[in-house]
């Protein structure tokens, strides 16, 4: 009896261990949809007698090495273009070595101060090409050269060389002795930077003295508000002759000095007269003003 009860609880064992095998078989079934949770086959399986390698940390990592490597390149990017930057502002007068120039553009980017062996019509020919490419503005035409330059410079860098009275197109004849009306205008205007800036008294004597022009031209320079001056071009536009026998010389002058804050073109008449052999103004006034620049 005894050994037909044991016999019946092993046949009733097997029974549910067989019935506890066939359900663990079916579970999988039950999780396709979860297929990005796919459990790793025996092989991919870490070895659970040894501590799973944690690579949470360098991946970690790896993920702040790459998020940072853009940082990286937007810094090395705008180290160049600043570079760039820096390359392109310095291509001005005090630089211009930096880019390939002529001769004759690097006699005129050095503001006519290294010329040697460049001649007068290169000259300006380079400048009208440094004008035609925008590395310098347009100045005003007069056939003084220098005086475009220098024009260009202030207008294009806000600052020029100091003035040189030398390359005013001033003749070497004193007014006593000039006998065209119109080079007399020209010259008188072209003296006025000297005259102004403390140089010399020479316009002065274009006037006759304690003429309506010599008083205002002396209370001019008087009153300090013409420093800094500048002459840089000149036209005489006509001349006519009065009934005395005098003659109205109408002229455009382009010019700046310490109070325009910037360049004016004047259109005025001058009045001369020929007394003892010589020609003398005698009053000039302002038809139009205008700001150029």
């Amino acid at each position: 009896m005894k050994k037909w009860m044991i016999l019946l609880l092993m046949t009733i064992l097997v029974i549910l261990a067989a019935c506890g095998n066939s359900e663990e078989a079916e579970e999988p079934k039950n999780n396709t949809s979860e297929e990005t949770e796919r459990e790793p086959a025996e092989e991919d399986r870490p070895d659970e007698s040894e501590p799973a390698e944690d690579t949470s940390e360098e991946e970690n990592e790896s993920s702040e090495e790459d998020s940072e490597a853009p940082e990286e390149n937007s810094t090395e990017n705008s180290a160049d273009n600043e570079g760039t930057t820096k390359s392109t502002d310095e291509t001005n007068g005090s630089s211009e070595n930096e880019i390939n120039y002529t001769a004759a553009e690097h006699c005129i980017m050095t503001q006519l101060t290294e010329c040697d062996n460049v001649p007068e019509a290169e000259q300006f020919q380079a400048y009208n090409n440094l004008v035609a490419d925008g590395t310098l503005l347009q100045a005003p035409g007069s056939g003084c050269l220098a005086c475009a330059v220098k024009y260009s410079f202030e207008a294009k860098y806000g600052e020029s060389a100091p003035l040189t009275y030398s390359i005013l197109p001033r003749s070497d004849q004193m007014p006593v002795d000039i006998t065209n009306t119109s080079e007399f205008v020209q010259q008188y205007l072209f003296a006025l930077p000297a005259y102004f800036n403390n140089h010399d008294e020479e316009a002065l004597s274009f006037y006759l003295p304690e003429s309506p022009g010599y008083n205002a031209l002396f209370a001019n320079k008087a009153s300090g508000n013409y420093g800094n001056h500048m002459t840089y071009s000149v036209f005489i536009d006509s001349e006519v002759e009065n009934l005395d026998g005098s003659m109205n010389v109408y002229a455009t002058r382009t010019y700046s000095h310490i109070n325009t804050h910037g360049v004016f073109e004047v259109y005025a008449r001058y009045n001369v007269i020929e007394q003892d052999g010589r020609f003398y103004l005698t009053d000039y006034e302002e038809l139009e003003n205008t700001r150029i620049e």
